[in-house]
């Protein structure tokens, strides 16, 4: 005779599906509810998947076995469960290089949230495995979808911010055939704590060219944040353009944000370049 949670667990009704999820954690026999709420992971309705999540996370302090589950989880062919999976180990231990191939799968996920999710949860895991940089940085440009690369310039940012390898990865990020994906590096190389004279160059390279109109806005912007932190490094070319694009460029926005730059350094030594 099966237990009655786990007949719950496949009613066709998915509010019944995860209250029956709820119920598991108090069970006294939940033990044996564990493999059926890995499954769970993969249920279609997100709040399902999700309620099982939780309820293996709860499980974990109090019951044998619940890793072991996640980890065949990982493992899944279905996508969504593995994503879950993913979620419910972070909860459980410090992310560790199994989960790396489903997080990097999740970056292309059509769901933003999701791709952001697993952007952060890739940071942590960079945070602790050293491995991690280098893997994103090679996202940035051999990423196989836009959102991949995309993500990944924000991952180099957070975990790399002060290496020159980094740089080098978001550079080339910035000139990706994808106009969205260009505009993620070039924002990105606003984080960086030791930008080399490349970056400035390149920055002012975008901002000056009226035919990339849908980045010159986000390049400007980093420049501005890092004329700011880098003063001494701005090139007396980026200088050159930001009086030009101050005076007469057809732009009102980027006239008054390049004046905004200027002014924020009129009192600065002379820079060098």
């Amino acid at each position: 005779m099966s237990h009655p949670i786990a007949e719950r667990l496949q009613s066709p009704a998915p509010d019944e599906r995860v209250s029956a999820c709820r119920d598991a954690v108090d069970d006294p026999s939940a033990i044996v509810l564990i493999d059926a709420l890995g499954e769970a992971l993969g249920d279609p309705v997100k709040a399902v998947a999700v309620a099982a999540s939780d309820a293996l996370a709860r499980l974990a302090r109090e019951v044998d076995g619940v890793a072991a589950v996640v980890h065949r989880a990982l493992r899944s062919d279905d996508a969504s469960r593995r994503w879950h999976a993913v979620l419910t180990s972070t909860r459980i231990e410090p992310p560790t290089p199994r989960l790396l191939p489903p997080i990097v799968e999740a970056l292309a996920s059509r769901d933003s949230d999701v791709r952001w999710m697993a952007a952060r949860i890739l940071v942590d895991a960079g945070r602790v495995n050293p491995e991690v940089l280098p893997l994103v940085m090679g996202l940035v440009t051999g990423g196989e979808s836009a959102d991949v690369r995309s993500m990944a310039t924000h991952c180099v940012r957070e975990l790399g911010p002060e290496r020159p390898e980094s740089a080098r990865a978001l550079l080339e990020g910035t000139y990706d055939t994808d106009p969205l994906v260009r505009r993620a590096a070039l924002t990105s190389l606003a984080g960086l704590t030791d930008p080399p004279r490349e970056v400035f160059d390149r920055l002012t390279e975008v901002v000056a060219d009226p035919s990339d109109v849908a980045n010159r806005k986000s390049a400007a912007h980093s420049l501005s944040a890092l004329a700011c932190e880098h003063t001494h490094a701005l090139p007396n070319t980026s200088l050159a353009a930001l009086r030009q694009i101050a005076e007469a460029d057809q732009d009102p926005d980027l006239r008054s944000l390049a004046r905004r730059i200027l002014d924020q350094l009129e009192n600065a030594p002379e820079a060098t370049g």
